[in-house]
């Protein structure tokens, strides 16, 4: 067989199984993600000191207007006690890239 069509026969038989690989992965990957956003999600949640009522009907209020309708309650901003400001975001991903 003519060499060049041996060596891209191997180079598609490599690409596959990478594909394959990469294909397995991303699953896992996507769900890793979800998961840090989550923990994330809570820790906001839970550094605004703010009620879960109160939360639950800003989010209600939040999702009204994104699809430009009105909530079925008017919901105010939460206000946390001792609130000084934004909150900020770290990524604890970054910091321990080595566990």
């Amino acid at each position: 067989m003519n060499p060049k069509l041996q060596k891209v026969t191997r180079e598609i038989e490599r690409t596959t199984t990478k594909i394959a690989e990469l294909q397995a992965l991303l699953p896992k990957l996507e769900r890793q993600k979800t998961e840090l956003e989550n923990a994330e999600i809570i820790k906001v949640f839970r550094s605004a000191d703010v009620a879960p009522a109160d939360f639950a009907d800003f989010v209600a209020a939040y999702r009204a207007q994104a699809i430009g309708g009105t909530p079925a309650k008017p919901a105010a901003m939460p206000q946390a006690s001792g609130y000084a400001g934004a909150v900020p975001l770290h990524n604890k991903m970054e910091e321990s890239e080595d566990e």
